[in-house]
């Protein structure tokens, strides 16, 4: 996706698209799918898609792209959380469109549309109108309302008829599920984002709602037809996408962190039965460790995106053990019971059955496992031992 650095160009090119009209050589003007392979950010990683609009009797050759956004807009982070982050359509050449994909390392693939005079003209006029400047902005959904399906929508809605896509191969997918072919090779990452995304991105999509994804789209205009004949005329490669070279930051992945928690609160939960001792140090970094990501999960509530609202890992990861830290902590230290420990019990057995719905992280499901077993130590009688014995 690209910035908003080239947002004052849209204006000289709306002149150029406004200008091209029904006067031009019928096959003078061309309108292609552009789909690009992803990048490095990680808001490139799942590729982008632009259209292209060439007019040979103008010599005009532009690209037209629903991707553009400043992360300097003020107050972007909490914006981008709550869903209320604004995209806009912008122009380029085409040639330098191509150059910073080719700067980027980005493979760029060209679908040259087989569609008639009156549709170049309906998309033309539709483009036309898009560019004004009242109209370059929109509210940006990653599922539902992206470059892509923006791209794709400003083709298929203005054709004069219907475009007929393959069956879907693969009927039970979930945004979820997509999003995993693209982020497999970063763990991190995918970790994020699954915790992020509630219930409704386990939900089973529609043809037109994987299409979200540019190479999704790409593969359905392969094979979509228009009229009776195949929507795409030519296909044609402009950069090649280089190998995949994947670099990690950080040694270590979510699974190694949590399963050497488990080992580490294994040990701890051994001694404190063997020994008669509770680790105090060890539930507080628990309830941060819960606490702190829970801040997080609590705002999504508010978030205008629908995948992330109703979100069941808020009853594993919440703000509550932050409130309840001092007092849990005081009252583990003076060796006396608090019913805290058991209110947290069943909030994490309700999260951990909601795994029955909506798709965890499996490293989440082990420091979920982790803070149960916590809270289960701390209801039971034998690490009640007398304060001088308590640390």
């Amino acid at each position: 996706m690209k910035r908003f650095k080239y947002i004052l160009r849209t204006f000289v090119a709306l002149v150029l698209i406004c200008v091209t009209t029904k006067v031009a050589a019928n096959d003078s003007i061309q309108i292609s799918l552009i789909t690009c392979g992803p990048g490095n950010e990680v808001w490139a990683q799942y590729g982008h898609t632009a259209i292209r609009f060439k007019d040979m009797r103008n010599n005009a050759d532009l690209a037209i792209n629903y991707g553009m956004f400043s992360s300097s807009q003020p107050y972007f982070i909490p914006r981008f959380i709550f869903g209320l982050t604004d995209y806009c359509v912008g122009v380029i050449s085409f040639s330098d469109f191509m150059a910073e994909y080719q700067y980027e390392g980005r493979g760029v693939k060209e679908q040259v549309l087989d569609i008639s005079d009156a549709d170049k003209e309906a998309i033309r006029a539709a483009l036309a109108e898009n560019l004004k400047p009242e109209n370059i902005t929109y509210r940006y959904n990653f599922f539902y309302d992206n470059c892509t399906s923006r791209a794709r929508d400003m083709i298929i809605n203005h054709l004069q008829g219907k475009v007929v896509y393959p069956e879907r191969r693969h009927i039970k997918d979930s945004f979820r599920d997509l999003i995993h072919e693209w982020n497999y090779d970063y763990p991190w990452i995918q970790t994020g984002e699954d915790a992020l995304l509630g219930v409704q991105a386990d939900m089973h999509t529609s043809k037109e709602e994987q299409q979200f994804l540019p190479q999704n789209l790409f593969d359905d205009f392969s094979h979509a037809t228009y009229n009776g004949k195949k929507l795409v005329k030519e296909t044609n490669i402009l950069l090649q996408q280089p190998a995949k070279v994947v670099e990690s930051s950080f040694p270590f992945s979510p699974m190694d962190i949590a399963l050497f928690l488990l080992i580490l609160g294994t040990l701890i939960y051994y001694l404190e039965y063997k020994k008669k001792k509770i680790y105090w140090g060890w539930d507080l970094f628990l309830m941060l460790a819960s606490g702190l990501p829970g801040i997080v999960l609590f705002l999504m509530l508010f978030s205008q995106h629908p995948c992330v609202r109703l979100n069941l890992l808020i009853f594993i990861a919440n703000p509550l053990p932050l409130f309840m830290a001092f007092r849990a902590i005081k009252r583990i230290r003076n060796h006396q019971p608090d019913k805290w420990w058991v209110v947290w019990e069943i909030m994490l057995i309700i999260g951990l059955a909601g795994g029955l719905i909506q798709q965890y992280p499996i490293s989440i499901t082990i420091m979920a496992l982790i803070l149960l077993m916590n809270c289960i130590m701390k209801t039971t009688k034998f690490v009640r031992t007398d304060k001088k014995e308590a640390e």
